[in-house]
């Protein structure tokens, strides 16, 4: 299950990706600590909800 998670994680970044976005929103704690150690790498952020809601707010 580990190994089709991480496939399916790894489709939702190239997904992301392609379609150029600027965020990819998720609540997976696993998707989000292999993206943090990742970041320097992806094309796309990664990012809890409520983080990138209560960022959104404040500007």
């Amino acid at each position: 299950m580990l190994v089709l998670s991480k496939s399916f994680d790894a489709l939702h970044v190239a997904c992301a990706e392609k379609g150029k976005a600027n965020i990819l929103l998720t609540t997976d704690d696993n998707f989000l600590n292999n993206a943090s150690k990742h970041r320097n790498i992806l094309k796309v952020r990664v990012e809890n909800p409520v983080v990138w809601l209560m960022e959104v707010i404040e500007k």
